[in-house]
């Protein structure tokens, strides 16, 4: 665990708040201690794919390896307030019950020796946006085999959907959300 990200969140629990403006103004030698303990963890792999929140750590951790960087971004054409009716057309196309709602896009060419990807989330919850990113990274003929999250939100169950998907979970710090606030996760061993 990144003991210096350790002291920084810890002064901001139990509050939420406090805890999203830290998490977000991380200073560069938070950020360089978190990135130093996923170079330590993190399998070989040839392309980091970042989350909206995770840019810059996700620029750092390419640096370290000397990889590109892909930026997920969410794909503003799916509306998820439409609503579908689907009833009395047994002949009508259906759309798919679950679009992905999530992008890759690659205004740089990328090599095409890439096989191997890690996804990186500055905070870890249900693990559905990783996901979703996964199965389009497998389009793309990468397999993803970790992720990792600045912050694990362990209540979320998001390392459980993922680890069951084959991807490793590699977080710097693991919290619990409890009735009085945010707190240092207890109740299992940090996987670190």
């Amino acid at each position: 665990m990144a003991q210096t990200l350790l002291a920084v969140i810890t002064k901001a629990l139990p509050s939420e708040t406090q805890f999203e403006d830290r998490l977000r103004d991380l200073s560069l030698r938070d950020r360089t201690a978190v990135l130093e303990h996923f170079d330590r963890l993190m399998p070989d792999f040839d392309v980091v794919i970042a989350l909206p929140d995770a840019e810059r750590m996700a620029r750092g951790l390419a640096r370290l390896r000397g990889t590109p960087v892909v930026l997920a971004q969410p794909d503003e054409t799916a509306d998820p307030t439409v609503a579908r009716d689907h009833s009395g057309h047994k002949d009508a196309e259906v759309p798919d019950e679950h679009p992905n709602h999530w992008s890759l896009p690659t205004p740089d060419p990328l090599p095409e020796d890439l096989h191997t990807a890690v996804i990186l989330t500055q905070q870890l919850q249900d693990g559905l946006p990783e996901l979703l990113i996964a199965l389009l990274a497998a389009k793309r003929g990468w397999s993803v085999g970790a992720v990792a999250a600045v912050v694990e939100r362990s209540n979320f169950r998001g390392r459980t959907r993922l680890e069951l998907q084959g991807m490793a979970v590699h977080a710097a710090l693991q919290l619990a959300d409890t009735p009085r606030g945010l707190e240092l996760e207890r109740r299992f061993p940090s996987p670190e």
